[in-house]
Parts: structure tokens; sequence; C-alpha cells
């Protein structure tokens, strides 16, 4: 009876510590189809420009064939970019529902885009860049061959009675965590 005694005090332990470990990666914040009402009317204004990001080793690399996303900057979206800032991507509870109020465009070929019928709010502008480097350092190849690098190019912005051009590149660049 005694070792029975002894030993729930240390399942106890051993099952809130493994509560202890790091929090999840999600969105805390609600997703409410009535915060996103705002930005479901059209609107006059067109957002266009270019999304690239520079390798140290001068390439450039676009969005190119990646879709640009504008979503509502609604508390649930300015989550999710502040959740981005980590470099993980999605949260893996992020709600597919929000990307209905998103306007989309396709980067081209030279990273540009355009996207129409835009109303005076705020907004968050994302893309993706990715591109593989050839694994090899010096004359020396490493393990693996090439590796997969890229990330989130993104920025807030306001349309504010006029249409927008932005450029997004490595200021806005935010690198998925290996």
């Amino acid at each position: 009876m005694t070792s029975v005694v002894r030993v729930v005090p240390f399942l106890a332990l051993l099952v809130a510590g493994g509560c202890a470990s790091e929090p999840a990666y999600q969105i805390l914040t609600p997703f409410l189809d009535n915060d996103f009402q705002t930005w479901k009317k059209p609107g006059p204004y067109t957002v266009s420009g270019q999304a690239f990001y520079k390798v140290a080793d001068g390439r450039v690399i676009t969005c190119a064939g990646e879709t640009v996303s504008l979503m509502p900057l609604t508390g649930y979206n300015m989550e999710l970019s502040k959740l981005l800032e980590s470099g993980k991507g999605y949260p893996p509870n992020y709600e597919r529902r929000a990307h209905k109020y998103d306007h989309k465009a396709l980067c081209d070929g030279d990273g540009r885009f355009s996207i129409s019928g835009i109303p005076s709010l705020n907004w968050l502008l994302i893309t993706r860049v990715s591109w593989q480097e050839d694994g090899t350092l010096s004359a020396v190849p490493l393990v693996g061959g090439p590796s997969n690098k890229g990330g989130w190019l993104y920025q807030e912005i306001s349309i504010d009675g006029a249409d927008m051009k932005v450029t997004l590149s490595n200021q806005d660049f935010v690198a998925d965590k290996e």
C-alpha cells in the first residue's frame, strides 16, 4: 500500500510536467464572420506591385506562380501576422473560412501582381517565395542534395481613397524555420 502512495504522486508529477511544455502554435482570437463583413463590400481601388527576395549571392527570387492575398486586417488576421513572424507558417488552427474574405491574384514571372475592386480599408498583403539551394559549399557537396528555402512576404497596408503600389521585399520577409 505504501508503494502505491509513492507511485501516484510521481505519476502526477510526470503528467503535470508533460503539460508544462511550450504552448501550442495557434491563433487565440476567435474567428467571427461578423468581424469581416466590412471588407466584403467591393471598392474602386487597385493594389498592385511586385514581391521578391534578394538572396545573399545576388539572385532575386520572386513570388512567381504563388498567390498574393489581400486579407482584411481584423484582430484575427492581425494575430495571424504576429504568428507568421515566428517563421512557422500558418498555425494548424487557422480558420480556412477566413480566406473567403481575401482578394487574390497570382504573381507573374517577374513577381508582379494586381488586385482590383478593393475598398478603402486596412489590409494584410501576403505572399510566399521559395527556392532551392544547390547543396554545395565550395567544392564539397553537402549530404542530402539541394535544400528548400523560403518564407513569407507580408505587410500591413492602408487603402485610403487611391490605388496603391506596393513592393514586398527583404525587409518584409520572414524565413521558414527549419
